[in-house]
């Protein structure tokens, strides 16, 4: 039996609403709503928040490159637009635990 898509387990982590939105693929994605799930993350992680304190080193690394693959994007390229905002919502994804 597969559980609801939108129903969360207890030890899920909590995924605010305006993440939530960013990982939508219907919403345009602008520069500064990526800055801000940047940020997000960062402060998660200095936290020590729980979704990120139990992952492995390699998860750990992984998540790290995308972050920092997300980041370094976002330096090179003043614009977002067509694939490079679908590349960039799929860097977002995987910088999540």
């Amino acid at each position: 039996m597969e559980s609801a898509p939108n129903r969360r387990t207890p030890d899920a982590p909590v995924v605010p609403d305006t993440l939530r939105r960013l990982l939508n693929p219907d919403y345009p994605l602008r520069r500064e709503d990526l800055i801000w799930a940047l940020d997000y993350i960062k402060r998660k992680v200095a936290e020590g928040a729980p979704e990120w304190t139990g992952l492995d080193r390699p998860r750990l690394l992984a998540l790290f490159a995308a972050y920092a693959d997300l980041a370094m994007h976002l330096l090179r390229r003043q614009d977002l637009h067509g694939q490079d905002m679908e590349r960039l919502r799929a860097l977002l994804l995987d910088t999540l635990p």
